[in-house]
């Protein structure tokens, strides 16, 4: 990490940044939701949730362009992460395994020492990832997703 708050991160001979998401990168960031997401967040629900204290949402840009995000919700020592997005053309890349290490690094310097999340139980992928960093299975939430409905699987960290 250098001083100007991102990390480079080289993949693919591709480097690309992982920095903290600002106000000005909602309505980018609310495409890739829309073109990822069945029912996305909107720019200004990515705005409100900016504005909070309890959050914290990154970004990982490539030749300026947003290719993936993620974000948390703090309460006390523990943390809900809300989003998690990886342009289709990154996947299986490391990006989302790289962006989430940052997000938890930058929670633990927060004072989070637990994470939960919810995913698709059809989401084999996500959840392997998941389960990589230490993740574990808590759960099922029966009919958590809409269009198309689905479980979720209730994840926790250690």
């Amino acid at each position: 990490m250098n001083g100007s708050g991102t990390e480079k991160q080289d993949q693919c001979r591709e480097t690309y940044e992982i920095a903290e998401m600002l106000p000005e990168d909602a309505a980018e960031v609310a495409q890739l939701e829309k073109q990822i997401f069945s029912m996305p967040w909107s720019a200004e629900g990515f705005l409100s949730s900016l504005q909070s204290q309890d959050t914290l949402y990154l970004k990982v840009t490539l030749d300026g362009r947003v290719i993936a995000y993620c974000g948390l919700l703090q309460s006390f020592d523990e943390a809900d992460i809300t989003n998690v997005a990886v342009s289709a053309d990154f996947r299986g890349r490391g990006v989302g395994s790289a962006m989430l290490r940052e997000l938890m690094a930058r929670g633990c310097r927060r004072g989070i020492r637990r994470y939960t999340l919810e995913v698709r139980t059809g989401n084999a992928a996500a959840i392997a990832l998941y389960r990589k960093l230490g993740f574990c299975d808590a759960g099922i939430r029966k009919n958590f997703y809409e269009r198309p409905r689905e479980d979720a699987l209730i994840m926790w960290t250690k």
